[in-house]
């Protein structure tokens, strides 16, 4: 009875501590699943290109967002971006990868067809990209700034 009575006191002292230590409803209920699966269904289309130029932008874009992708969700994970930011964060980084992606497919139609106006449209998707990556960066201010730069 006595050891039964001992397990009981350290079993309930165990489920206090957890309590306290860490949000029992994040990490054992809801596990982040929400916002992370968010995070993962952003993706980058496929697309290669003749040109070597277009191919390393490509690239650069690719590794640019699994990095963010990965940064954010380990920061949603150990709760240093706080959820009132979690879906700002999402919509900016889906808006910056929906222009990257348009402006990659007309990019590639340009290259297969010669005509200009899917350079202009690639251009101009591009040029709305720099606007959803500030508007990203901003949201995310210096709890990920480090990306894109050296040092």
């Amino acid at each position: 009875m006595k050891s039964f009575l001992s397990f009981f006191i350290l079993t309930f002292l165990g489920f206090s501590y957890t309590s306290i230590s860490a949000d029992f409803f994040d990490q054992q209920i809801m596990m982040n699943d929400p916002e992370i699966t968010l995070i993962q269904e952003i993706t980058l289309n496929y697309v290669s290109f003749n040109n070597y130029q277009e191919n390393i932008r490509y690239n650069n874009t690719s590794y640019f967002l699994t990095s963010i992708k990965n940064e954010a969700i380990a920061r949603f994970q150990d709760g240093t971006i706080p959820y009132y930011r979690r879906y700002d964060i999402i919509t900016h980084l889906e808006s910056f990868i929906y222009d990257m992606n348009q402006s990659f497919l007309y990019q590639k139609r340009y290259e297969q067809t010669g005509k200009a106006i899917y350079k202009e449209n690639a251009q101009g998707y591009l040029s709305d990209a720099k606007w959803a990556y500030s508007r990203l960066k901003d949201t995310l201010s210096k709890k990920l700034s480090s990306f894109g730069t050296t040092g």
